[in-house]
């Protein structure tokens, strides 16, 4: 199967130019919840909320009309793609069926109800949303097993937190994988950073919680270039504010401030992933990177909208909820 990277380039500058701009998000902060769901209605998610509007109201029917309108793009994707781009594509797929099994492995071992689970799910991914939903409705060693004997997850790790360790690091071992045998340098150097940032993310989180360092070392995967051995050895000597300074200076043009807390710093660093996602893109137009630029801009504006309506709901001030925005 050839690559189609002109047509699909084409396609995708067309689905990109509907990526809601920062005024857009500006302008959703000061709406109210109904005003946010009739302006979204309007637009590019018109038929996901009109399907939707039946069964659910407020913030629910918001956030399932998010979901869904994710995976339509998800399908649209695999739809207009052939060869490398599609293969990228399904493999990025993957990290959404990761995060359900995390998700509903995780509730069922604090045995919430099946109906807790199933909010959690995204129908993003390979796997079915009717399995999925099956899964919610077993004790947890029925669904770990369930998973192993389909060769979904690895066997014989009985600790979650492993396993969840182990989904993560085999998705990026074979996202790196797969790019290599593409040959694709860009895609390759950007996943490398990808890893850096998951374990940067991972290192500042238990840092400031005040974890020992064992812990750390034992949750970081070790396949990126600037989170390595010899760094980690000058993190474990700093303590969380020298540790968001050095992190600085390892990331070039990142500029995160010790005095947020790590939730706005999370959101930052995100920030800082995409930006560097879309530089590498913009330098790569027909080639799988056009469609990891169109990903990258898609998934924060999903999670962009997701913030200002939860945000609104817990009543955040407008600061706060425009600090963590991703844009």
């Amino acid at each position: 199967m050839e690559d189609n990277a002109a047509y699909f380039n084409a396609r995708i500058s067309a689905m990109k130019a509907k990526i809601f701009p920062k005024l857009t998000y500006e302008k959703m902060m000061l709406m109210e919840l109904p005003e946010i769901t009739r302006y979204i209605s309007e637009g590019d998610y018109h038929q996901d909320v009109t399907e939707l509007s039946k069964n659910f109201k407020g913030i629910d029917l918001i956030e399932y009309a998010l979901n869904l309108n994710l995976a339509r793009t998800y399908e649209k994707l695999i739809n207009i793609s052939s060869g490398n781009i599609n293969r990228f594509i399904t493999q990025y797929m993957k990290r959404w069926d990761n995060e359900n099994i995390k998700s509903i492995l995780r509730g069922l071992q604090s045995q919430a109800s099946s109906e807790e689970i199933a909010e959690a799910i995204v129908p993003v991914g390979k796997l079915k949303f009717a399995y999925l939903l099956s899964l919610t409705k077993m004790d947890y060693e029925s669904a770990k097993r369930d998973l192993e004997e389909k060769k979904i997850i690895p066997s014989g790790i009985e600790e979650l937190k492993k396993l969840e360790y182990e989904l993560d690091r085999n998705y990026y071992m074979d996202s790196i994988a797969l790019a290599d045998d593409i040959g694709e340098e860009g895609l390759t150097i950007y996943l490398l950073n990808e890893v850096d940032i998951y374990n940067l993310k991972i290192l500042l989180r238990l840092k400031g919680s005040g974890a020992d360092f064992s812990v750390i070392q034992e949750n970081i995967i070790p396949l990126g270039k600037k989170i390595t051995k010899e760094s980690l050895g000058k993190f474990k000597v700093m303590d969380y504010e020298e540790s968001i300074r050095f992190a600085n200076k390892l990331f070039d043009r990142m500029d995160l401030d010790p005095k947020e807390p790590i939730s706005i710093l999370e959101q930052q660093i995100d920030n800082y992933l995409i930006r560097l996602g879309e530089r590498v893109s913009h330098l790569n137009m027909f080639s799988t990177l056009a469609a990891l630029g169109f990903i990258l801009r898609k998934n924060s504006e999903i999670s962009n909208l997701r913030l200002i309506v939860r945000g609104k709901q817990l009543g955040l001030e407008l600061g706060s909820i425009e600090k963590m925005l991703v844009v």
